[in-house]
């Protein structure tokens, strides 16, 4: 009765010079392509960093650059407290003189308009 150890041994061993002869014609090919060279890539668009690094460092830079631009955020609740001065200090006035006199944009002031307003 044949032994299962030597009949596997066999296998690899027949197997592992079934792969010897690939590797061979697979170098011949290499040589016959110009051994060594890597394939060339057209002209075009640089190749692109991974993706999960790209994104990340765009990010963290974007957030800075933005952050620096338009200055710090104004506490909650503070636009409305100046607004609701601004009114009572000019009333009748138009919200885009509200707006400068409080320094923001006048879509801002009519947000907080919409916001305070009553709802029926």
């Amino acid at each position: 009765m044949p032994d299962p150890i030597d009949d596997a041994r066999q296998l690899i061993s027949s197997r592992l010079v079934d792969i010897d002869g690939e590797r061979e014609r697979l170098e011949r090919a290499l040589v016959s392509l110009g051994e060594g060279s890597a394939p060339k890539r057209r002209p075009g668009r640089p190749r692109r960093r991974s993706a999960l690094a790209t994104s990340a460092s765009k990010k963290s830079k974007r957030r800075g650059s933005r952050k620096s631009k338009a200055g710090k955020r104004a506490p909650r609740g503070q636009r409305r407290e100046e607004l609701l001065a601004a009114i009572k200090a000019t009333p009748g006035a138009r919200p885009s003189d509200l707006a400068k006199s409080i320094g923001i944009k006048s879509t801002q002031v009519h947000a907080l308009i919409a916001k305070a307003a009553p709802t029926s």
